[in-house]
């Protein structure tokens, strides 16, 4: 009698012990600016890449759709409208962190109302490129938060999705962005 109770508790833990071991699956390495390397960062190249940009950006968005589908990514163009373009903006980029981008590229159309957003996007692993102005730091006590990297306006449209385009390809690999050694404060860290 006392073998079958011991058999029975044995049986017993081994399926409970069994329950536990289901299929996992890691979750992937977000890629952040501070600790990007070719070890542990990198996205799918397929992936969506979010832009959010200003009513008057018509010719930075086509320059930017074209660009990112040709090399290889899914490129996700939200242009705010003339009214409401700071709030539509900050809905824009919580609905492409939920999607799931890998990278954000914003033309802020007033850079403080995005703190909140940007600092959501950052805790999801989504790497911010502020195009044109540097967007704030968010928080309290410097913390730093801010784009992870700044492509600043080019000569023309097609100059500053080109670079931008260049910056999202450096991400994908795992690299961080190269900086133009004559201006300190292009792609480089905010």
């Amino acid at each position: 009698m006392l073998r079958i109770v011991a058999a029975a508790v044995a049986i017993t833990a081994a399926l409970a012990l069994a329950g536990c071991q289901g299929t996992t699956s890691a979750a992937p390495t977000p890629v952040q600016s501070t600790d990007l390397t070719s070890s542990d960062g990198g996205f799918d190249q397929q992936a969506v890449i979010g832009v959010v940009l200003v009513h008057d950006d018509a010719d930075l968005a086509a320059d930017l759709r074209t660009g990112l589908t040709d090399a290889g990514f899914r490129p996700d163009v939200r242009v705010a409208p003339a009214s409401g373009a700071a709030a539509s903006q900050r809905t824009a980029v919580a609905q492409l962190v939920r999607k799931g981008a890998k990278a954000l590229l914003v033309h802020a159309a007033r850079p403080s109302t995005l703190t909140g957003v940007v600092q959501t996007a950052h805790d999801a692993g989504v790497v911010v490129v502020s195009l044109g102005d540097p967007l704030p730091a968010t928080g309290t006590g410097g913390d730093g938060v801010s784009a992870d990297y700044r492509v600043p306006a080019g000569a023309d449209d097609a100059d500053t999705a080109a670079t931008a385009v260049e910056t999202v390809q450096s991400l994908q690999r795992g690299e961080k962005p190269e900086t133009d050694p004559s201006d300190g404060d292009t792609t480089d860290s905010e």
